[in-house]
């Protein structure tokens, strides 16, 4: 009897430390966005679907955007999500390899001076080079993704 209860205290004593530590350590509570990301690149949620109920053509710039990279097996969409209060816009890139079975998705936020935080894009005619930035992580510019309209 005593040695269940003493397992009962330490159960109650490490339960509300376990609580804490899973929610410091678990980023898809604070950051919606992340949480997003990792649905989608895990398949349990589609990208078409993630968007707002009242989407239009003419409130997002972005709509359904699709590039293909024949040589790497590579397709990028890119899709406008909602708009934040603020004005931005929130877009996701889904990038689909031939050879995996889930696409990977990154989320960006087009802002009212037609710039993206994390990526620069550049068109050339059907063309599009998407570079990732500079930050923390990375020391300099890195080449994300690059094709052409798919048809």
């Amino acid at each position: 009897m005593k040695k269940k209860m003493i397992y009962i205290y330490l159960i109650i004593g490490f339960l509300p430390i376990f609580i804490v530590v899973y929610m410091y350590l678990n980023p898809s509570i604070d950051n919606k966005d992340f949480d997003l990301e990792y649905r989608i690149s895990r398949g349990e949620k589609k990208y078409a679907k993630a968007r707002n109920n009242n989407y239009s053509d003419n409130d997002y710039r972005f709509n359904h955007l699709g590039y293909c990279n024949d040589l790497e097996g590579r397709k990028l969409i890119i899709h406008s999500l909602d708009k934040e209060s603020n004005g931005k816009e929130r877009v996701i890139f889904v990038v689909k390899d031939a050879g995996e079975k889930f696409p990977t998705a990154t989320i960006d936020y087009f802002g009212p001076n037609n710039n993206f935080n994390l990526f620069k894009i550049k068109y050339v005619a059907d063309s599009i080079f998407i570079w990732k930035k500079k930050s923390v992580v990375q020391e300099k510019e890195e080449l994300f993704f690059k094709g052409e309209k798919c048809r």
